[in-house]
């Protein structure tokens, strides 16, 4: 299932330089530039299609491209979902079309799990071209702002484990100077973020 980025999260939709520097207890601007580069590197080890979550932090937009239409519904990765912005194939005579939305329903719209897209009853899928990545999906997933607060509803295990992270990769800067295992989750981070692992 290849997966394209189109719009990325903005890292301070997850965790604020702010927020880092309190936890780390930095008072100073001076490792701002340093702090803000931990805290990329932790959200990017955990969030999409490559992090160890397997789910999107901040809002972002994708598209996922499939060969073919099976079964009665399309599984959407990422959670968790905010909408599918539409669906999109090249039909038998190679031309671009949109499927209506009338054809479908979204399941799983903010949900823990992969969301999914389901055909309506009595609606099948329309034939498309043969060849690669002839289908189309764009979505918008991440965690949203809750009405009057500034930050995104990114459960607190996952933004203490990124606290966590930044807090060892700014202790142990010179274990990731001699070439540190970045792939290697800190202690302790593992138990938070495993119940939050999509499979």
């Amino acid at each position: 299932m290849p997966l394209y980025l189109i719009e990325a999260p903005d890292n301070d939709d997850v965790l604020t330089l702010a927020d880092a520097k309190a936890h780390l207890r930095v008072d100073g601007n001076e490792e701002d530039a340093l702090i803000e580069g931990y805290v990329a590197a932790a959200i990017a080890n955990l969030d999409g299609r490559d992090g160890w979550l397997g789910r999107a932090l901040g809002e972002q937009a994708w598209e996922l491209r499939l060969s073919s239409f099976s079964g009665n519904a399309i599984e959407v990765p990422l959670p968790p979902l905010i909408e599918v912005e539409g669906v999109s194939y090249y039909d038998t005579n190679n031309m671009l079309q949109t499927l209506p939305s009338s054809t479908y329903d979204v399941i799983g719209i903010g949900g823990f799990g992969k969301a999914r897209i389901v055909l309506k009853a009595g609606r099948s899928w329309p034939g498309i071209a043969s060849g690669d990545e002839n289908i189309m999906v764009r979505f918008r997933a991440g965690y949203l702002t809750a009405d009057a607060t500034p930050q995104p509803n990114v459960p607190a295990p996952i933004v203490t484990a990124i606290k966590r992270m930044v807090g060892d990769l700014y202790e142990n800067r010179q274990t990731i100077a001699d070439g540190g295992d970045f792939s290697v989750l800190p202690g302790g981070v593992s138990p938070l973020l495993a119940p939050l692992r999509v499979w």
